[in-house]
């Protein structure tokens, strides 16, 4: 399939006619797209359609003007606005693009909606979109039915809910496993898929299952740390094979109950992450008294028991590094960002939600060694982090389109995966642009995803 995008700039026509559903193209336009201006043509804005006459106008070429009644009947807001817009002769339809819809949950106050910790993402995508082109709205999974939606979209610096269109794909961003996981989420699923709307990284990516992923290749092998379901037989052998171990919800995130333990002085000692910033410490006689105590904890969730990694640390803080990976408008891997994330003083995880910090890679790498090896070092990562990435999305079902790869380097300068993160966080990245590079990414995956119904898999 070959067809050529054009960004356009819709326009609201200056009178409004209740009984005219024309719009106004250039003549130059009309004779690129070769428009029978004789028959109607059909125009498509996500899954509203609607029929119109075209009329040449003296416009310029990238401007297209539309009688009010034409945004009422494709549900997008009356206002000029830029689009990606493409043509096809085979059914004479103007297609406008691309509509996405961020899947969330969000909390609604008297004056605004608040997206939780995409909030200030999802305002920041809109920023993009509004320059580059296409709408943007928001919406949870109560504000669907099988024939409608509602959403909020950002207008006069506001955030308002109205009727949309349905959307050309779906970023699912749902904090909660529990609701991606209940009959409401799959069941919109089905009714979604049903009508060729893409929806890409679907669900929360398990630890097990990304291990498993990749342990099956076997030159992935050697970049995994050790790993196995916890039970009390893996517990002790694995505390006989390695002096530190970790233990880790298969569905953990933001670095939360997470455990460690290591024998010291001939004493088994255990280090807990909690909600807070402050880690808790336990000892134990042996592996069995630590099982007993832990088996609380195994009632209400599945755990792993992970070989921990010497990591490299900087000032006494542990350093893993985060690459964050995206598909491009060529259905491809591309690294999007990269940085270097330090544990707070006295904790073992280096999560940035758990107070943690964050610096530029390549200077860390560079503090600890020298730059020709920092640059050395960031570029092996890089192309860890697009392989791992290429693989998950390969064997995993459904469409993935971003994931954050964490990536450790432990004394000896090997390098480690240490997780893959579905759903990765948007306080990370730095900010020194007002629209970060995964921003860019997913409108740019978004746009793919919109123009190439069925190639995306």
């Amino acid at each position: 399939m070959t067809f050529s995008l054009l960004p356009i700039t819709i326009i609201p026509a200056q009178t409004f006619h209740p009984n005219d559903e024309s719009l106004k193209i250039s003549h130059s336009l009309i004779h690129y797209w070769d428009i029978d201006t004789s028959k109607p043509i059909t125009i498509s804005v996500g899954g509203n359609q609607t029929f119109a006459m075209v009329v040449g106008a003296a416009i310029t070429k990238d401007e297209i003007i539309f009688e009010e009644g034409l945004f009422q009947k494709l549900s997008i807001p009356v206002q000029e606005s830029p689009w990606i817009a493409s043509f096809s002769h085979m059914n004479h339809t103007l297609t406008l693009g691309p509509v996405i819809g961020i899947l969330t949950e969000y909390t609604e106050t008297e004056k605004e909606p608040h997206f939780r910790s995409i909030h200030a993402f999802c305002k920041e995508l809109h920023d993009l979109v509004s320059e580059i082109g296409g709408f943007l709205f928001v919406f949870q999974l109560a504000d669907w039915t099988d024939t409608a939606i509602n959403g909020y979209y950002y207008q006069n610096k506001h955030w308002q809910k109205a009727s949309v269109p349905l959307p050309n794909v779906i970023y699912n961003r749902i904090h909660s496993r529990r609701l991606e996981a209940s009959r409401l989420f799959e069941t919109f699923k089905t009714e979604i898929t049903g009508k060729n709307i893409a929806i890409f990284n679907d669900r929360f990516l398990s630890k097990e299952m990304v291990h498993h992923l990749l342990y099956s290749e076997e030159y992935m092998k050697p970049y995994l740390p050790d790993t196995w379901m916890l039970t009390e037989h893996s517990l002790q052998d694995m505390l006989k094979k390695y002096s530190s171990i970790f233990i880790k919800p298969i569905h953990g995130s933001q670095g939360r109950n997470i455990i460690k333990v290591f024998i010291e002085n001939d004493v088994l000692k255990v280090k807990m992450s909690t909600g807070t910033n402050k880690d808790r410490t336990f000892q134990f006689n042996d592996h069995m008294q630590f099982y007993k105590w832990l088996l609380p904890h195994l009632e209400k969730r599945t755990y792993l028991i992970q070989q921990a990694i010497p990591l490299i640390a900087y000032k006494k803080k542990l350093l893993d590094f985060r690459i964050l990976c995206h598909k491009n408008f060529q259905n491809t891997w591309k690294v999007t960002s990269a940085v270097a994330r330090l544990s707070a003083d006295q904790q073992f995880v280096s999560n940035i939600a758990r107070g943690g910090d964050v610096m530029k890679p390549v200077h860390v790498l560079s503090l600890l060694s020298n730059r020709e090896t920092a640059v050395q070092q960031l570029k092996l990562m890089k192309e860890l982090a697009i392989e791992a990435s290429s693989l998950v999305s390969q064997i995993s079902d459904g469409v993935i389109g971003e994931l954050g790869v964490d990536i450790g380097v432990d004394e000896e300068g090997k390098l480690w995966i240490i997780e893959i993160n579905s759903k990765p966080s948007k306080n990370f990245e730095e900010e020194s642009n007002k629209i970060r590079p995964s921003a860019k990414a997913l409108l740019e995956y978004c746009t793919f995803l919109s123009f190439n119904k069925g190639r995306y898999e």
